[in-house]
């Protein structure tokens, strides 16, 4: 696959080699989709509603084909790129438009955000998280696996080092591993892990290789009197 100059998700060559491409830089990513899906499993009860943003070529409702069908699940997926809603081949419905556009999407008893947080506008991220989890029904759950910022000082740097070292012992050419690296200045901003600890969500991580984290928010339910009280 050619790496353009400039990382973008509007190009036919990268959605048509996606999938290949993300487990060739990301030799873990296989096992990361899995424990997602499991986790989505989990709850999802009957007639639940399933919600993936930023569904690339729809790995996530592909992996859960069965328990769609076999559960009556509404499953609804966005992406901004036509180019990858074209090359989509996942379950349920799908349609271009932007993730943070709380209003394209229903409430949700599960919502997957794959690897689609780092791409976008960081001003938003904040409110964003909030509104989906405003949109998350009782029971329900926010999962989400993202690049994180790496710590600071020498650990920060061992961490990027073995990014690089899985890349290349996975078969990617040294050259590749840089194009890569400098296409994506400007279009991939990591999150912070403080991010995910605000308006006191606390999401709790569930998985971590490197400087990609795992994170999942249950909405409880909570038993109110009738003045509303909790």
């Amino acid at each position: 696959m050619h790496i353009p100059a400039n990382w973008t998700f509007d190009n036919p060559d990268i959605a048509a080699n996606f999938d290949h491409h993300v487990i060739e830089q990301l030799p873990w990513y296989p096992m990361a989709t899995d424990l997602i899906c499991h986790l989505a499993r989990c709850f999802l009860q009957d007639n639940a509603v399933l919600v993936d943003l930023g569904c690339s070529t729809g790995m996530i409702t592909r992996k859960l084909a069965d328990v769609i069908k076999d559960r009556n699940i509404e499953a609804v997926s966005i992406d901004n790129s036509k180019e990858m809603i074209d090359s989509f081949q996942g379950v349920g419905e799908v349609f271009q438009g932007d993730m943070m556009s709380l209003d394209l999407y229903p409430n949700f008893d599960v919502c997957v955000l794959c690897l689609s947080l780092m791409f976008t506008e960081v001003s938003k991220r904040k409110q964003f998280l909030r509104g989906l989890a405003d949109k998350t029904k009782a029971g329900g759950v926010i999962i989400i696996l993202d690049k994180i910022e790496p710590p600071a000082g020498y650990l920060g740097t061992c961490i990027n080092r073995m990014s690089i070292k899985n890349k290349y012992e996975g078969g990617v050419e040294a050259k590749a591993i840089i194009d890569k690296e400098l296409s994506l200045c400007g279009a991939q901003r990591p999150a912070t892990e403080g991010l995910f600890d605000q308006f006191g969500l606390q999401f709790q991580p569930f998985f971590r290789v490197g400087d990609f984290v795992g994170y999942i928010w249950e909405a409880r339910e909570t038993a109110r009197d009738p003045r509303g009280h909790s």
